[in-house]
């Protein structure tokens, strides 16, 4: 039987810390897949770079760190 879990993703730079969001993947018969994870991490990856580098359509967080 397959699960979806989500996994969070975190970044640190220096003291300060932020979830960006999280990856979710299968879970096969007790196993994830290690090729399914870099896949979907790549994915959020450059999506991550793509709003770094194009900041046009951000979001505002009401607890985010300052820019």
């Amino acid at each position: 039987m397959a699960v979806d879990i989500q996994l969070p993703v975190h970044v640190r730079v220096g003291e300060t810390e932020a979830c960006w969001g999280s990856v979710t993947v299968p879970v096969i018969d007790g196993a994830l897949d290690e090729a399914t994870l870099r896949r979907e991490m790549a994915g959020f990856l450059r999506a991550a770079a793509d709003q770094l580098e194009n900041p046009g359509n951000v979001e505002e967080v009401a607890d985010a760190a300052p820019l």
